[in-house]
């Protein structure tokens, strides 16, 4: 009974369109999730190919009527799962046809999702703020069985230098090595008409994964806000040596501590401690902050940069046509601009690459909404598919396989 209980409950709150498109004959590589235009305000776009060249079936889902937040959602080998930061239903859908389905849901204690990270294939470990009201420097960490769609573990971890100025806790990053636990951690506090601003120092806790006690905490001051909102964009990843690799983000749009750089730091595979003598300062080379970080191989890395003479403040940060695209290249620290068009729209997972291409979908001031290519080797950009002229902002593009 509990369970018809926890699917009609995220029926009502998903609300999918009752006209499921008509059943076409599609085996999608890719997924596109698309803020529309009023008429249809949020769908799924599946495509075989990100080629603009290669003839190309794609099916467009409505998901809803209005505007909800599918960017909440984690893509793993064909599967959706989607881990709300205003729910505590843990959902799991599949395609079949041409229409996303439900196959399970699961019923967790906390809301307020910041974060997650795949141990392996089946399992994900989650991370919410806990106690909010009360002002309790407490985190909520779960390991869920996606196959089988059972909690196997989860407790209540105690993060300690809270202060009084500063008592929201924000968990940026959640990483599993080994027998070792790491989270990521930063706090904020309200604000006026910006919403908030964080601390200046970042906190990185090393726990034992089985007995959750704190082995260790460091102190981080050059740069604030790690990870930002993780379950919508991507802030980290693990090489092909299995470093773990990660950017802060004290911008506007996210930590709000302006004076502060972005930066991208690293943990060595097998340690406890985050790589001192590591840092990328991004804002010192490029003058702005950068939201998202995405790992294309060979050593390189993706960010997507502000340009802050072209914003107001955060009212029209996410609506101003000025993203840019940077390659990093992680052992020089060097950074070079992408010439994609500039982009709009902000907390957006929309870069994917093959190691050979990257893969940027993009909504340019033409109001062109298309993915583009940019080749590792020769530097050539050229155009890839075209996306539906109903499109406002590209928020996500996955590959399924």
């Amino acid at each position: 009974m509990r369970r018809v209980v926890l699917l009609l409950y995220f029926i009502s709150i998903f609300l999918f369109s009752c006209q499921q498109p008509t059943e076409r004959n599609v085996d999608p590589n890719f997924v596109l999730c698309l803020f529309n235009k009023d008429e249809s305000p949020t769908s799924f776009l599946l495509v075989e190919s990100l080629d603009e060249d290669k003839s190309s079936t794609a099916v467009q889902i409505p998901l809803s009527t209005s505007r909800i937040r599918e960017r909440e959602y984690i893509q793993k080998h064909g599967f959706f799962y989607r881990l709300s930061n205003r729910n505590n239903v843990f959902t799991k859908y599949q395609i079949q046809g041409s229409s996303l389905v439900l196959v399970d849901s699961l019923q967790l204690n906390n809301s307020n999702f910041e974060t997650f990270s795949w141990i392996d294939d089946e399992h994900l470990v989650a991370v919410s703020r806990e106690d909010v009201q009360e002002k309790k420097s407490q985190a909520r960490v779960y390991q869920i069985d996606v196959k089988s769609m059972k909690i196997v573990r989860q407790d209540t971890i105690v993060l300690p230098y809270a202060t009084d100025e500063f008592w929201a806790l924000h968990v940026g990053l959640v990483h599993v090595d080994k027998d070792d636990l790491w989270l990521a951690y930063s706090f904020f506090k309200s604000k006026g008409k910006y919403g908030h601003t964080t601390s200046d120092t970042t906190y990185y806790a090393t726990l034992d994964y089985k007995s959750f006690q704190l082995k260790n905490i460091q102190k981080e001051m050059r740069s604030t806000y790690p990870g930002g909102f993780n379950i919508i964009q991507s802030y980290s990843f693990e090489d092909e040596k299995g470093d773990y690799y990660f950017m802060t983000n004290p911008g506007i749009a996210l930590g709000n501590n302006i004076k502060l750089p972005t930066a991208i730091f690293r943990k060595k595979k097998g340690q406890s401690l985050v790589d001192e003598a590591f840092m990328i300062d991004i804002s010192a080379a490029v003058g702005n902050h950068a939201y998202g970080l995405w790992y294309v191989g060979d050593g390189k890395a993706i960010i997507r940069n502000e340009q802050k003479e072209l914003y107001t403040d955060f009212s029209n940060h996410h609506s101003v046509y000025q993203f840019e695209y940077r390659l990093v290249d992680l052992a020089s620290g060097k950074i070079e601009k992408i010439p994609f068009p500039l982009d709009k729209g902000t907390q957006k997972e929309n870069v994917w690459s093959d190691k050979k291409y990257i893969y940027a979908a993009i909504d340019d001031a033409n109001d062109d909404h298309r993915v583009w290519k940019y080749n590792l080797q020769t530097k050539e950009v050229t155009k890839g598919i075209k996306l539906p002229s109903s499109t406002n902002y590209t928020v996500r593009l996955d590959y399924l396989k």
